[in-house]
């Protein structure tokens, strides 16, 4: 049987996390990168969201204010939350990242695993997120609304 307790912990990093990167985060006010950042930014300068917000695009020295990191490696200290927008055949170095970083939770709104057959590329993500422990939303999901 599963305790109660532990399920609510390893949920938590999804709706009250410490840190949050999004890995593709964008300039471009029509890509999902952008208004998934912009989103957790207004929430963080309205006192909404106290988790530390980090950008991550190679491209950007920063993105609405906010320092911009080439690579999740770059951030500084643990990641509790990675959100994922890139292509799908990334996820795997940036989950593999993910876990250098210590993540605990992970959503990919990235598209383009089992729902268009590529299977493997899924079990892969699954593989490495099981091996380090870490909790995953999706492949190709929306995120975690939470009103």
């Amino acid at each position: 049987m599963v305790e109660v307790g532990k399920v609510a912990e390893d949920l938590r990093p999804f709706f009250e996390p410490s840190s949050i990167a999004v890995v593709g985060a964008s300039r471009h006010v029509n890509k999902a990168g952008h208004v998934i950042f912009k989103n957790l930014a207004e929430n963080k300068r309205k006192g909404l969201l106290r988790a530390e917000l980090y950008p991550v695009n190679p491209k950007a020295k920063s993105i609405l204010g906010f320092d911009c990191y080439p690579s999740l490696r770059r951030v500084p200290g643990p990641v509790e939350l990675v959100v994922i927008v890139v292509p799908a055949r990334l996820v795997p170095e940036i989950m593999r990242d993910a876990a250098r970083k210590e993540a605990r939770a992970i959503i990919i709104i990235s598209p383009g695993f089992s729902e268009v057959g590529n299977h493997e590329l899924e079990a892969a993500v699954v593989r490495i997120g099981r091996d380090a422990g870490m909790r995953i939303l999706g492949p190709n999901c929306v995120g975690v609304f939470d009103p």
